[in-house]
């Protein structure tokens, strides 16, 4: 299976700088599968109309200063040429890891026989729920 290795470091490296006043999303299955998974569908939703407007809305600010709307447009192309359209997901569960909350998805895309796994990392922050962190593997 190929990785998308520029996209995943670019992104993680965004997850470590968090404010004092950011908190965990949710406490239940149901809250963080509710309110990440409309996080979610904003992040496919700007993949597949090659939107940065719409992918990047609920992003943090160091997010979207170390993804700029070039970086995006290039890493979609890649992750269309190797995986394809994306076509729908699981959710598995969160894991809770100092101030974040991180969510899993196990999801098809139709070019590709493998499951890619979709983590996505979300804080809340003066009361909004940003994403601090993403990863396609």
């Amino acid at each position: 299976m190929k990785y998308i290795f520029a996209f995943i470091v670019s992104i993680s490296m965004t997850c470590v700088s968090l404010p004092v006043d950011a908190a965990v999303m949710g406490q239940t299955d149901k809250e963080v599968r509710s309110i990440a998974g409309s996080i979610l569908d904003n992040i496919l939703k700007g993949m597949k109309k090659d939107d940065y407007t719409i992918w990047s809305q609920d992003f943090d600010v160091v997010m979207k200063e170390s993804f700029s709307e070039k970086k995006f447009h290039k890493t979609n192309q890649q992750i269309l040429n190797q995986f394809g359209e994306y076509v729908c997901r699981e959710y598995l569960g969160f894991l809770k890891k100092g101030s974040m909350t991180m969510v899993l998805w196990k999801s098809r895309f139709d070019d590709i026989a493998d499951d890619v796994l979709i983590t996505l990392v979300v804080s809340k922050r003066d009361d909004e729920y940003k994403v601090t962190g993403l990863w396609f593997e």
